[in-house]
Parts: C-alpha cells; sequence; structure tokens
C-alpha cells in the first residue's frame, strides 16, 4: 500500500468509526432518539465495506472496541446485528449483487439474533422467543430479517450510486 493510500484508509476509516460508535450508542445517551438512531449504524460500515472490504472490517472491530467503554451491551448488538449487516451488505452489493447480498444478510442478521437471544440472551424480540415455539421463532426471525435487509440494500444502493455519482466513492 502506497504511503498516500495509508493516510486515506486511516482518515476515511476513523471517521466511518467515529460516525459508528456515535449512531450505536446514541441509545446510552439518549434514550428515546437513539433508538431510532441506533439502525443507522450499519450505514458507515457498509460504506467502508463498499470502499474496500479490510476497511469494513476495521471499521466493525475499531468500532466494536470502542463500544465496549461506552456500553458493553451495544458493543455485542453491534457485532452480532448492525455491524456484520453493514460488512455483509457492503461487501457484497457491488461484488456479487443485490439478490445475493439481501439473501446472505438475511442469513447473516438472522443467525446473529438467533445468537443475541438464545445463546447471550439480549431479547431480540422481546418475549416473542419465549412465548411461540423455537421453528416458529425462527422463522420469524428470519422473515424479518428478509424484509429488514432488502429494504436496507435497495436504500443503500440509491444511496452508494448517488455517492459514486458524484464521485464521492468508486467500485472499482
Amino acid at each position: 500500500m502506497k504511503e498516500m493510500e495509508i493516510a486515506r484508509f486511516t482518515s476515511v476509516g476513523g471517521l466511518l468509526t467515529s460516525l459508528t460508535v456515535l449512531l450505536q450508542s446514541a441509545p446510552v445517551f439518549l434514550p428515546v432518539v437513539g433508538l431510532a438512531l441506533s439502525p443507522l449504524s450499519t450505514l458507515p460500515i457498509a460504506l467502508a465495506a463498499v470502499f474496500d472490504i479490510s476497511l469494513g472490517i476495521t471499521v466493525l472491530f475499531s468500532s466494536a472496541l470502542i463500544l465496549i467503554m461506552v456500553s458493553p451491551q451495544e458493543a455485542i448488538i453491534l457485532l452480532f446485528t448492525t455491524g456484520i449487516l453493514g460488512a455483509v451488505m457492503g461487501t457484497l452489493l457491488y461484488r456479487k449483487g443485490i439478490i445475493v447480498s439481501i439473501l446472505s444478510s438475511a442469513i447473516i442478521l438472522s443467525s446473529g439474533m438467533i445468537i443475541l437471544t438464545y445463546i447471550v440472551g439480549v431479547p431480540g424480540f422481546g418475549d416473542l422467543a419465549d412465548t411461540l415455539s423455537l421453528p416458529f421463532t425462527l422463522l420469524t426471525f428470519f422473515i424479518f430479517s428478509l424484509i429488514y435487509v432488502s429494504i436496507w440494500n435497495i436504500c443503500f444502493r440509491k444511496f452508494a450510486n448517488y455517492l459514486i455519482k458524484i464521485r464521492l466513492i468508486s467500485t472499482d
């Protein structure tokens, strides 16, 4: 990597990491408004992954490390849901197409929700997991994930296309 590329990688990564941390930690500092801002932490990670796969992974893990100091629960949520969704979506959308991106993102997001709900113990859907049977809960998680990531992929593709059009990012 050339010296200028390293400087650009570091500065863009730092900006996207700080934006990710601010958005993901919003529920800690702004309890009501923050819940609406928190899902947007997917966006900076996806942008980083479109720019460069290693940058997306770097932004994801550096954001998680910073969030551990702010709120460990938000760091875990970032690693298993919003963050990994951004990394997968940004990596696959322009490299493999929207269908592969949607299906892969839905599988990753629903897997993360299952891990958070059944292994870590962070309730993904409140009492839903307790009241429904396991197969129905898993199906609900996957259907929700499929709808959620479809919306994210379509909106993100429009946003990224705009950024490409104004030459702010490139997919080369």
